[in-house]
Parts: C-alpha cells; structure tokens; sequence
C-alpha cells in the first residue's frame, strides 16, 4: 500500500534535510565557540562528514540486521509451509532434527536425547491460525508411555488452545509445547531464506483484487438488510427533499439487495 511506506522522492529530501540540519549544527557549534568563520566551517565540515560516517555505518547494521530477520521470518515460514503437508512421521523426524540440532543433542527418528534425557518428539499439523486441542496433547502423552522416553514434546505449526496447554501442565511429567511461531524461529535460524525463496514467497503472498472477490464483497448476505435500510432512508429523502440524486441511490440500493437475495438462493441451491 503506498500508505505504508515513504516513496522515493519524500525518502530522499528527509535524507537530505538531514544531512543540511547536521552541516548548519556542526558548524553553528564551532563558530559559536570560535566565533571564526573559516575556522568554524573547517572545524564544522571535519565534524559532518565523522557524524555522516557514522549514521551510514549505523544505517548498514540495520539493513543487515532487518535482512537477516526477513530471511529468518520467510525461511521459518516457508518451512512451516511444508511441514504442514508431509506426512506425520516425516514431520516428526524433521522437527526432532531441528531439536537436536538447536540443542547439540541426538536424533533417532523421532526421539530426541538431550542431556542424558529421552524426549519424544510428536508434531500437530494445523493450518496457520488454527489451535491444538487437549486431545492432542493426551494422544501425544499416551504415546509417551507408549514408547517408553522419558519426557514428550509437542510442536504444532499453529498454536495451542487454553485447554491444551492446562492438560500439557497437569500431565505427569508435562508435556512440552512448542508453538508454531517458536518453530517457524527455530527453522528460520537454523535455515535462512535465499533470495529466491524471498522473491517466491512475496509472489505467493500478492493477492490481487480480482473481480470474484469484489462481487462476494458487496453481495455478502449481511448486506442484504443493509442495502433496504439504505433504499428506505434515501427514499424517505427523496419525499421529503424531492432530490433526484437521493432516488437515483434508492433504486441502486434496492437493485444491490435484489442481487444479494438472488446469490443467497444460488447458493442455498447449491
């Protein structure tokens, strides 16, 4: 949105503003002490251009630190993205990997052994949003014992309702959980995304307005009523202001509700 980011020209005459504010205070400051004007703008000038080094090598650390965080964000994301359609075994292993990995433990299949200690590994595939019930953290407990480790672990590519994570705590031992963005940190900073996957990922997320979402957007079912009470209003203010303007906007009102009736009865059919 052009809203949400400075374009280009107004980008470049803040930068410039600001380097013109700091040359006047530099030497503004050296000819307040010096009351010199060579001097001053000598003095001013060698201060300049070290406040300018400076701002550039603070300007190159953030935009290496805001691009390793976009790669870490869209790498963890993609990796979310194919955890999510492997099969259950798969993913078990790929996130008992990733455990093992992040802590310098040891990965067989889908057990993880850590400091001495066995840890079960069990992934709830959801989509983004959705949240893992308390039934899944008894499946993933009962499978604990089943298994005979030690303690269990929890991942999920989505997140966990209030009642999974109190049936997590009253599990003896608990059950460790591990929510999805935790696990889209860990994949992003254990695998960065590459240029090309930051390209792919950004076309996949453009979503243009087409012409199918624009007509389920104002021919929404909740519209239906909002379109007679706007009809009625603009009616009763063409009788009382006789506005030509105010019918015209009744008729279309009251042609848009028309339409919503007519695809709420195509889709009841369907």
């Amino acid at each position: 949105s052009p809203f949400d980011s400075k374009n280009r020209v107004a980008a470049a005459l803040d930068r410039l503003a600001l380097r013109v504010l700091l040359f006047v205070l530099s030497v503004g400051y050296f000819f307040f002490l010096w009351h010199s004007g060579a001097l001053s703008l000598l003095a001013g000038s060698a201060l300049f251009i070290l406040a300018m080094l400076t701002l550039l090598l603070l300007e190159r650390r953030t935009l290496a630190r805001r691009d390793h965080a976009l790669r870490v964000r869209v790498g963890g994301s993609i990796a979310l993205e194919e955890l999510m359609l492997l099969p259950a075994a798969q993913a078990e292993k790929r996130v008992c990997a990733l455990l093992a990995q992040t802590l310098g433990g040891n990965a067989r299949d889908s057990v993880l052994t850590y400091a001495n200690k066995t840890y079960l590994v069990r992934c709830a595939q959801t989509l983004s949003g959705s949240f893992v019930g308390e039934g899944d953290v008894l499946a993933a407990h009962r499978a604990r014992i089943a298994s005979e480790t030690e303690f269990c672990i929890l991942a999920s590519t989505g997140g966990f309702s209030p009642s999974a994570q109190r049936a997590a705590e009253w599990m003896e031992p608990p059950v460790r959980l591990i929510a999805g963005r935790q696990l889209a940190l860990l994949f992003g900073q254990q695998h960065p995304a590459t240029d090309a996957e930051i390209a792919r990922h950004a076309r996949r997320q453009r979503t243009p307005f087409s012409r199918g979402r624009i007509r389920a957007l104002a021919l929404a079912p909740a519209k239906q009523g909002r379109y007679l009470l706007v009809a009625f209003l603009l009616t009763m203010l063409y009788l009382l202001l006789h506005s030509a303007l105010s019918l015209v906007f009744a008729l279309v009102s009251f042609v848009l509700a028309m339409l919503c009736a007519r695809e709420n009865q195509k889709a009841f059919r369907l």
